[in-house]
């Protein structure tokens, strides 16, 4: 048996080698798409009687901080080693031809894909600047991106910013299950005390501006107001209803209502025109690479597809490598909800830390042409070299996930016959049984809760 035992281990070391990714000996990597949350930056607003307002935070409400670029220039870094490095897809230098970049139109998503882009480049040629500027007018190390943007409320990949009067429908009827009304009750004592110190009334909703401000303050060693100061226990509860309404947001822990199927709604209209803008990519870039060597000019392309900067688009995407989105923390829990995870961070509830990113890798096996989608996970303050892959987490890949596959499984987050057409489809008003059972149990919960709570009005 000891004689055996070394040979059990070869075996079992080959198995894992073997079985943790694609081979890159027996395939080869056709498209990269990342997709991050932004760096450190300063509260986006907060209560009216806080301590710290716009004046009190350098650049004022929503801004990347200096840390925020450094997190983003070490991201890059990170890409860069796989992509450019070890795997030598992209170039080492900027290449226009290679590389799409998208931002939401905040600037501290902006200033984020600056960043990140300065750590996946690096210095630059000496022939990459302006030399007619004369010495020290131009960072020799420094290369300008293209970042490419869109109004907020047109870009439906900005989760909640783009005008969408179904979502906005879906989450007042939030407002009707029990499961919320079940939580006013439970957390009134904590609504009404809030309510009173910041001089606002609040809901469940509004937590998330509490706890991002007083992290934020924390985080950058300042003394919260006396109230909240040295109380661990409220900042406690408080975070701890803002992962629950986090998780209402993406339709976790909700039972239908109505036709308001909360799971398959919420991560559909958040999450997937990003997760299908992905799908769309990868179709687009196999397409085409198909009519590269067609005889016929016009038989390389695909008639009435243009590329997003308006050019011919097989022309374009024949050369694309690498597309990067860069994005806000409400993207990376849509995605996450869109891939069937259960949890707002991936394996664990709260927000995606600044600087997370996923890639979704396309990659065509060299013997049997087929294509498979790979995603990794890149976590940020870890001691992880490498990025975690986590294909087989994603509901629908739990063995495998050829192309096929995941546009298959993503199927239920396509926003038809667009996103805009989609929020455009109100939901069916509830019934008269239906309210009539609300109201009932609404009734029931306050008589099993608090007895002064608020009427809701249905």
């Amino acid at each position: 048996m000891k004689c055996l035992l070394p040979f059990l281990w070869i075996l079992l070391t080959i198995f894992v080698c073997c079985t943790n990714g694609i081979s890159n000996e027996n395939s080869e990597l056709v498209l990269v798409q990342a997709l991050w949350r932004h760096g450190d930056r300063s509260p986006t607003k907060t209560f009216k009687t806080d301590k710290y307002q716009e004046k009190d935070w350098p650049q004022g409400w929503g801004q990347l901080t200096p840390t925020g670029m450094a997190q983003h220039v070490e991201l890059g870094r990170r890409l860069r080693q796989r992509y450019i490095e070890e795997l030598k897809f992209v170039g080492p230098r900027y290449n226009s031809h290679e590389i799409y970049v998208r931002s939401t139109d905040w600037n501290r998503t902006l200033t984020s894909a600056i960043s990140n882009f300065i750590g996946f480049y690096g210095p630059g040629n000496d022939d990459e600047y302006p030399k007619d500027l004369g010495a020290n007018k131009w960072p020799g190390w420094y290369f300008p991106i293209a970042i490419h943007s869109l109004p907020g409320n047109e870009d439906f990949m900005a989760p909640g910013e783009s005008e969408c009067k179904r979502f906005e429908q879906i989450k007042e009827r939030i407002t009707l299950t029990e499961e919320y009304n079940s939580t006013l009750i439970k957390y009134k004592w904590l609504l009404d005390f809030l309510s009173e110190k910041t001089g606002q009334k609040l809901d469940p909703f509004d937590m998330w501006m509490i706890n991002d401000a007083f992290y934020i303050e924390k985080l950058k060693g300042k003394k919260l107001v006396d109230w909240a100061e040295g109380n661990q226990t409220l900042l406690d509860t408080i975070a701890e209803l803002d992962n629950l309404q986090e998780r209402w947001m993406v339709g976790l822990d909700l039972k239908p209502l109505g036709d308001a199927n909360f799971r398959e709604e919420l991560p559909k209209i958040l999450g997937g025109p990003i997760l299908w803008k992905f799908i769309t990519n990868m179709q687009e870039k196999l397409a085409c690479s198909k009519r590269m060597n067609s005889v016929k000019e016009i038989d390389r392309e695909i008639e009435g597809r243009k590329s997003p900067i308006g050019t011919p688009l097989c022309k374009w995407m024949n050369k694309m490598r690498y597309f990067a989105y860069s994005a806000h923390d409400s993207t990376i829990i849509a995605i996450f909800a869109a891939l069937g995870l259960n949890k707002t961070n991936y394996d664990e509830d709260g927000y995606p830390k600044y600087s997370t990113c996923l890639t979704f890798e396309l990659w065509r096996e060299k013997n049997t042409g087929q294509f498979d989608v790979k995603v990794l996970l890149w976590r940020p303050y870890t001691n992880e070299t490498s990025p975690k892959e986590i294909t087989t987490d994603i509901e629908g890949c739990q063995s495998n996930s050829t192309l096929e596959q995941f546009v298959e499984r993503s199927k239920p987050y396509q926003m038809l016959p667009s996103p805009k057409d989609y929020c455009s489809q109100l939901l069916q008003p509830l019934n008269n049984a239906a309210r009539m059972l609300i109201q009932w149990k609404l009734k029931m919960l306050i008589l099993m809760g608090i007895p002064s709570i608020v009427a809701i009005v249905v």
